[in-house]
């Protein structure tokens, strides 16, 4: 375990899977936008079926979030402060970015598109699932990855609200709040945005906790083991459950994607993990949230720059525009994260929480 600059734990293994999760989201929108590229040019392109398990990346990002926010808590759990703490360091890892990428990608909007209603923009800044119009209805923000902070604020004030003098404690409380909300969610015509939030995907953020107990327990598995969970999780994964369209059933998707994404974290933190290159590992998974904040946006920009110019477009475009779109991303990840996130961050966590002395 190391610690970055922001004082929270590192984990070489979890940050290399915060990579690969949102490295395999990233592929999977790059897919989907260069299709349809090719659908608005008359071109049709062949689809990849094993490309729709990125998606899944999003059911590890939970399942990661869950186990994440118990280890980094840990020396916490007790103390005078603890909830502001934890708030406080929520807060300024995630809205700071995601406020800016969403106001820059309205802006861009305004003046090359159709821009989202404010209802819409609003709500995706207080984080509060919401219809947006442009996206047919469904229930995305302007930024549409961003679907997953909803949730992901959602297990925030949850843990918040929850905490408890120690792990154990506060993992049961906020399991029990979530296992009672899917529970409503399943036997209640609930409305928007009670519907959303109790989506049964909320539950692998618990499992991702409950790991972290295990982990904490000194509960270390030997490598056949970790190997086979590996395996299983990959079966899981690999076929084609959700369709290049993902209308995903939720309970489905818990049961295949969300066991997966326990399955490969468990395997990964439940024993020794030794990479190469650990350095350039911690760096992926730090940018890793800024990469998928920005690689959507950037797509949209890529998209109707190829439009205005009218550059040809068929399996050697969608090619390009895949590499490049993502190869783009992992560096406006990576520039975001060093120039913008970094920084303002740091800044607004010194403001937050000044030291005494």
């Amino acid at each position: 375990m190391t610690a970055t600059g922001d004082g929270q734990p590192r984990i070489v293994s979890v940050q290399m899977l915060r990579f690969v999760a949102a490295f395999a989201v990233l592929a999977f929108h790059a897919e989907i936008f260069a299709y349809y590229r090719g659908q608005f040019r008359g071109v049709n392109l062949e689809r990849p079926g094993f490309l729709a398990a990125g998606g899944a990346g999003v059911d590890l990002f939970f399942a990661i979030s869950g186990f994440v926010m118990v280890v980094s808590m840990q020396p916490v759990f007790g103390r005078t402060g603890a909830r502001r703490h934890f708030l406080v360091r929520r807060i300024v890892r995630i809205v700071p970015l995601y406020w800016a990428a969403t106001l820059g990608l309205v802006a861009w909007r305004m003046r090359f598109a159709v821009p989202p209603d404010l209802a819409s923009t609003l709500s995706a800044l207080a984080f509060i699932p919401h219809p947006l119009e442009t996206a047919h209805g469904r229930m995305v923000p302007p930024i549409e990855a961003g679907w997953t902070l909803n949730f992901e604020m959602l297990f925030y004030a949850l843990f918040a609200g929850c905490l408890a003098s120690g792990a154990r404690s506060t993992v049961l409380r906020v399991g029990a709040a979530l296992a009672l909300g899917v529970l409503a969610g399943a036997l209640l015509p609930l409305p928007q945005p009670l519907a959303f939030w109790t989506d049964p995907m909320v539950l692998e953020f618990a499992g991702g906790m409950a790991l972290a107990l295990v982990y904490h327990a000194g509960t270390r598995l030997p490598v056949p083991v970790r190997l086979a969970m590996a395996g299983a999780a990959l079966a899981l994964i690999l076929p084609d459950h959700a369709g290049l369209l993902p209308d995903f059933p939720a309970w489905k998707r818990l049961l295949t994607w969300g066991v997966a994404g326990w399955l490969l974290l468990a395997a990964t933190v439940l024993g020794p993990f030794t990479l190469p290159a650990p350095g350039l590992w911690r760096l992926g998974g730090d940018i890793s949230y800024a990469v998928y904040i920005v690689h959507m946006p950037l797509m949209e920009v890529v998209q109707t720059v190829w439009r205005h110019f009218r550059w040809p477009y068929g399996a050697l475009g969608e090619a390009v525009f895949v590499t490049g779109t993502m190869a783009g991303s992992l560096v406006a990840g990576l520039v975001l994260h060093r120039w913008l996130e970094k920084p303002v961050g740091r800044w607004l966590r010194a403001v937050a929480e000044p030291r005494s002395g």
